[in-house]
């Protein structure tokens, strides 16, 4: 028996999570789902900061800068750029190897940062005209190196290499001075539409237990005004550091409570909170099975399986703050149900009530159950990350 199968070039699941998939999709069409996730969407979607600038300014701004960007059918607060490719790589005699993470950003046009240079050619100086690789083998990207191999080891920051033709291409929406005015944040369309069916209100208290990098959390001060209550939990230091930075540069300072914590454990280590939510946000960690582009990857069912157990470990305490009638917004960017419609069913189990949500061109849940009440987008479908999001609530006393 086979121990792994190669779906398409470089993603590979092993056997049994292989035939997991299979009770849900056809060979061919998991296929797709794959190839799909090789390739970014054809639309790289910014969310306009409503709180500093008007969507309709910001187009403004960009189009005089013959930007190609246009606004989604349906989200007022997202836009959109055009993403262009495959292009053919240009070859060149020498190469920066960059990291799987820095690949991929190189791939949809990205410059190569220094902390995602793996390895460089021992003859590269500046000026050269370099290709790099991904630590797959794969060619991502022509360009002309900013720093020698003689200086990488001393030099911490800044651009290893200016890419000049990626595999793909858009605009460099970091690099852009709206950007750094805190105008808007890049943030998927499925990501977008959280914020949405959260649909927070002044003054409601509003818990995101996974917050970094902040999008989500943004998206919900964004939505009431900077009038919610919001609290913004992340277990990593670095990461909420980067997280208060964002938020910072969005404007939002003073309109969030933010801490370390593992939220695992949110109920006893901040013992005030309980009861206390109208709305609690879970965005997990899960197995990413949705992130577009991946170039490669390899999963397991065992991997799958302890993922699901962990994500319900926030679902549980979610339970405990929630006050009698509050919402759980749950959401993944990935597609096992173990890790989507069978937390749900396990967040009824402990009392949660499904409250049917539908979202324009997005599908419904892909276990029968929950067709109506939950939804999602497909890679291969809706030329969007592969995502989940479902809503629920917690029944008032009278109910319970």
């Amino acid at each position: 028996m086979r121990k792994e199968v190669e779906i398409v070039k470089g993603h590979r699941l092993d056997y049994q999570l292989y035939r997991y998939f299979l009770q849900y999709f056809s060979e061919s069409e998991l296929e797709s789902i794959f190839e799909s996730i090789r390739r970014p969407p054809g639309r790289y979607y910014i969310r306009v900061n409503t709180l500093r600038i008007s969507p309709e300014e910001l187009m403004r701004l960009l189009r005089e800068r013959s930007i190609d960007v246009y606004p989604d059918e349906y989200l007022p607060e997202a836009l959109w750029f055009p993403v262009k490719g495959p292009n053919k790589i240009p070859s060149a005699r020498k190469y920066v190897l960059a990291d799987k993470r820095a690949a991929e950003s190189v791939y949809v046009g990205a410059n190569l940062y220094v902390p995602g240079v793996v390895r460089m050619d021992e003859e590269i100086r500046r000026g050269d005209e370099v290709n790099v690789i991904a630590p797959n083998g794969e060619v991502v990207a022509f360009g002309i190196a900013e720093v020698s191999n003689d200086n990488i080891k001393t030099t911490r920051h800044g651009i290893a290499v200016k890419t000049l033709v990626s595999v793909y291409e858009m605009p460099k929406v970091r690099e852009m001075r709206e950007y750094e005015l805190g105008l808007f944040y890049d943030q998927s369309l499925p990501a977008q539409w959280v914020g949405h069916v959260v649909d927070p209100k002044p003054n409601e208290v509003i818990i995101d237990m996974n917050a970094a990098p902040g999008g989500k959390t943004s998206h919900v001060i964004q939505l009431s005004g900077g009038k919610a209550i919001v609290h913004a939990f992340d277990r990593s230091e670095g990461k909420v550091r980067e997280m208060i930075e964002i938020l910072n540069r969005l404007g939002m300072n003073g309109l969030y409570r933010v801490e370390v914590r593992d939220t695992r454990y949110l109920d006893i280590d901040r013992p005030d909170l309980i009861g206390s939510a109208d709305k609690v946000l879970i965005d997990p960690p899960c197995t990413d099975m949705g992130v577009r582009p991946r170039l490669f990857d390899v999963k397991t069912m065992d991997l799958v399986m302890a993922m699901s157990n962990y994500q319900r470990q926030f679902i549980k305490v979610a339970w405990r703050l929630l006050r009698p009638g509050g919402i759980l917004i749950y959401s993944t960017c990935t597609i096992p149900p173990l890790e989507n419609e069978n937390n749900i069913a396990y967040a009824e189990g402990l009392g949660f009530e499904v409250i049917d949500i539908s979202i324009p061109r997005a599908s419904g849940g892909l276990i029968d159950k929950y067709k109506n009440s939950v939804v999602r987008f497909y890679p291969h479908v809706h030329d969007t990350p592969g995502f989940f999001i479902a809503k629920l609530r917690k029944p008032s006393q009278r109910h319970q």
